[in-house]
C-alpha cells in the first residue's frame, strides 16, 4: 500500500519545503531583532543616565577647581609684585599650584 504524501515531490516540493523554511526563519529573526532592539535601548537608556549623573558634576567640578586656581594664581602675582615671598604667600593659604606655576603642561 502505497500513501500519499499532503506535499508535491521534486522541484515543487522543493520549493514550497524552502519557502516555509524561509518563513519560519524570517519570523524568528524579526521576532529576535525585537528583543534585541528592546534590550539594546534598556541598556543604552542605563548608560547614558548612569553617565550623565557621575560624570557631568564631576565635569563642573574640574572647571571650578581650574577657575579657582586661575584666581589664586591671579593674586599670588598681585602679592608678588607688591614684594611678598612665596613662603609668606604659602602662609596666607595660598595653594602651591598658585605659587608655583608647573613648568610643563597647563599652559
Amino acid at each position: 500500500m502505497v500513501t500519499k504524501s499532503s506535499t508535491p515531490g521534486g522541484i515543487k516540493g522543493f520549493f514550497i519545503k524552502a519557502s516555509k523554511s524561509f518563513y519560519s526563519a524570517g519570523l524568528f529573526a524579526q521576532t529576535s531583532a525585537l528583543w534585541l532592539a528592546k534590550k539594546g535601548g534598556y541598556l543604552g537608556f542605563v548608560v547614558v543616565t548612569t553617565s550623565m549623573i557621575t560624570l557631568m558634576p564631576l565635569m563642573m567640578e574640574i572647571a571650578r577647581e581650574s577657575q579657582m586656581i586661575e584666581s589664586e594664581r591671579s593674586q599670588v602675582s598681585d602679592l608678588k609684585t607688591k614684594g611678598f615671598s612665596d613662603r609668606q604667600l604659602q602662609e596666607m593659604g595660598f595653594s602651591k599650584i598658585a605659587i608655583h606655576s608647573p613648568s610643563v603642561a597647563m599652559k
